[in-house]
């Protein structure tokens, strides 16, 4: 299998290691002239959980890297691993040039499968997300925490044997799929939780400690909620997935000593705090919250605790 990855994201240099450790021909496209900058190898600190139990080891990533590419490459797949507000971008820029290839889009959306739609057809792409979390360090070590699983799922259109392809190639670098039935639909629910976390993050000025007050964890509770209301203001069904539950609890208290629990006791959580997404793409951190808070403006939801953060989390 013969896999592009665009950019060299942390997300996209994540997936490529273990991608080229598990046998499969990967390699990284950049910018036309920004070889150069790309040339070095990656030292990367693992905390790895394909097996269950954590193992932190040092690892090095020698990436293979072009400027450009041709339809003569022959490449299977195309993974899009930019932020979100960049995805259709990568998607225009490289469309034509692997005229045969799946585009695996491996990044979150909010607005719907209409904006790669305008691109391609449902023929040529899926999409998935990666649970993969990690950045760099000041000491140019890549923290990487690698998960054993990613999401993925089938948008109505797309060949049965797309997604077969995917799963096989996945699985020879030792991660499994979370196959979502409607994956659309589960994107914009991760938004939502995701806009609401990553707000009140910003508005508190990081992310939260076990000895963070535990009326900031029900801020995010509430913040939560907030998102769940411009979701079902769309015609999103929040109650049918299992991660909101804790979010749907009438006992606002319990439920943020719940989620603080589950925060607080994963594994790499300290890694995360320590070299954190929101650090090395402030920018994209932002615009989770600033989606949701702007589409339930325009619906017009409801929403004391996100618009109270709003100008806060604008000014950043």
């Amino acid at each position: 299998m013969n896999v592009l990855i665009i950019g060299m994201g942390n997300v996209g240099v994540m997936h490529g290691w273990v991608l080229r450790e598990g046998g499969v021909e990967v390699k990284h496209v950049v910018r036309k002239g920004a070889l150069l900058k790309y040339s070095h190898d990656i030292r990367m600190d693992v905390m790895d959980m394909r097996k269950g139990i954590p193992e932190k080891y040092m690892a090095e990533y020698k990436p293979k890297v072009v400027d450009e590419i041709s339809p003569g490459d022959n490449y299977d797949i195309v993974m899009v691993a930019t932020n979100h507000m960049q995805a259709a971008d990568a998607v225009s820029q490289y469309k034509d040039m692997v005229p045969d290839a799946c585009f695996l889009m491996f990044c979150s959306n909010w607005e719907g499968l209409s904006v790669i739609d305008n691109l391609l057809p449902r023929s040529r792409y899926l999409w998935g997300y990666s649970v993969f979390s990690g950045a760099g360090g000041k000491d140019g070590v890549l923290y990487a925490n690698i998960q054993k699983t990613y999401r993925i799922g089938e948008v109505p259109g797309s060949p049965a044997g797309m997604l077969n392809k995917i799963i096989e190639t996945f699985s020879r670098a030792g991660i499994s799929p979370e196959i979502k039935e409607n994956i659309s639909e589960w994107l914009m629910l991760h938004h939502a939780i995701n806009g609401g976390l990553l707000g009140v993050f910003l508005y508190r000025g990081g992310m939260p400690s076990a000895d963070t007050p535990l009326d900031d964890w029900v801020f995010m509770i509430r913040a939560v909620k907030d998102a769940f209301k411009v979701l079902e203001a769309r015609g999103v069904d929040f109650r049918k997935y299992p991660e909101t539950k804790i979010f749907q609890m009438d006992n606002d208290e319990e439920a943020a000593k719940l989620l603080r629990q589950g925060i607080i006791d994963m594994p790499h959580y300290e890694r995360t705090r320590a070299h954190s997404h929101a650090d090395t793409n402030p920018d994209e951190m932002r615009r989770f919250c600033l989606d949701v808070i702007e589409t339930g403006e325009k619906l017009g939801v409801n929403m004391p605790y996100l618009s109270s953060i709003k100008d806060k989390v604008l000014s950043l």
